[in-house]
């Protein structure tokens, strides 16, 4: 018969449920009730604390979840529901929270960053940008190099923590039983399935409408604020893929008929001035206006054909986006911005071509 050595570790149990030693008997919902509970607020604290990050007011942050028409506690129940399937698939209560806190707090504070040094707020895309920031690097440490090293270590030490806590973990609590991994994602999985099945921004939702979360892609610092970091984050993460159209191929360009004739160029290049004005418009053009005398004679003089605005109240980055490219925004999902979400190469515009021109 083996001795087991006086202070040598005590055999893990394998089973959180079914085992008399742990309490967690089968005909006993206490357990369930705590586990359930501890998640809530587990979660509460994780969406305040990231609230907090992002805003950087602490008394905005209590407003958030104080308003009856904000979605803050929707947010906790997602983050919820999240914690509780992330358990089931990693086999151990409350496990899942040392991958999903590092995670949101990390990105909350990036996008407190962002939101301070350049009044925008963080997007999915901005990951797309990741080679540009790691090309700015050396650029930081040359320029900061106490901050760089204060960097390092932090990242360092954080993940030398995570990775003790995330071994202790694992070792001093029991397994879930299959049953009750089982009962999670049964539970877990269809909600959240259903929650994102109703995240569509570009269509109405009776469900979504009822738990106060209303997209707000024009504006995306109010949709941030108004929708709270994760669930505007998240809404935005469609807007990173832009399908291409029904028929789109090579070979429908090259289908396309050009015409033979050159257009004929000055031998002496005109200057060119364009103006684009935000309030600048033709009011004679409403259906059933007559205005006397004429607002703009000298506009409608020298004018020739007319333009048709995508935009109306804000949104102006998208018109000089079509005015300097000719590309359209019809295709592209609604509330996008293209300067910020896909003009990551140098890509033709006006500018571009005037420029091989000779202009200045």
């Amino acid at each position: 018969m083996a001795r087991i050595r006086k202070g040598a570790a005590k055999p893990v149990p394998q089973f959180l449920e079914d085992d008399p030693s742990t309490g967690y008997l089968p005909g006993r919902p206490w357990p369930t009730v705590r586990y359930g509970l501890a998640t809530l607020l587990v979660s509460a604290l994780l969406v305040f604390a990231i609230e907090w990050i992002v805003r950087g007011d602490f008394f905005g942050t209590v407003d958030f979840f104080l308003q009856p028409f904000k979605p803050g506690w929707t947010t906790i129940i997602v983050f919820t529901l999240v914690l509780v399937g992330l358990d089931a698939v990693l086999g151990r209560s409350h496990q899942s929270l040392m991958i999903v806190a590092p995670l949101t707090l990390a990105l909350a504070f990036v996008g407190h960053q962002k939101s301070h040094y350049l009044g925008d707020p963080l997007y999915p895309t901005d990951f797309l940008y990741a080679r540009q920031i790691m090309a700015l690097m050396p650029l930081l440490v040359r320029e900061r190099p106490w901050t760089a090293v204060m960097l390092a270590a932090a990242i360092v030490g954080g993940l030398a923590l995570l990775v003790y806590g995330w071994r202790t973990w694992r070792r001093r609590v029991p397994i879930l039983s299959r049953k009750g991994r089982l009962a999670r994602l049964a539970l877990a999985v269809p909600l959240l399935a259903f929650f994102v099945s109703i995240m569509d921004y570009a269509t109405f939702s009776w469900t979504r409408d009822r738990l106060q979360i209303i997209p707000i892609m024009w504006d995306q610092k109010e949709n941030y604020a108004s929708n709270g970091f994760a669930l505007a984050f998240a809404m935005n993460v469609p807007m990173a893929h832009v399908s291409a159209p029904p028929g789109y191929s090579q070979k429908a360009m090259d289908a396309i008929q050009r015409s033979d004739v050159a257009a004929s160029v000055p031998e002496e290049k005109p200057d060119i001035v364009v103006v684009m004005s935000e309030s600048f418009w033709d009011p004679t053009r409403l259906p059933g206006v007559s205005i006397k005398p004429d607002p703009i004679p000298t506009v409608r003089a020298l004018r020739s054909g007319s333009m048709f605005s995508p935009e109306f109240g804000g949104m102006t980055a998208n018109i000089e986006f079509e005015a300097l490219t000719g590309f359209s925004n019809a295709f592209l999902p609604a509330g996008s911005i293209p300067y910020q979400q896909y003009v990551r190469t140098p890509t033709p515009s006006l500018a571009t071509f005037l420029k091989s021109e000779g202009y200045r």
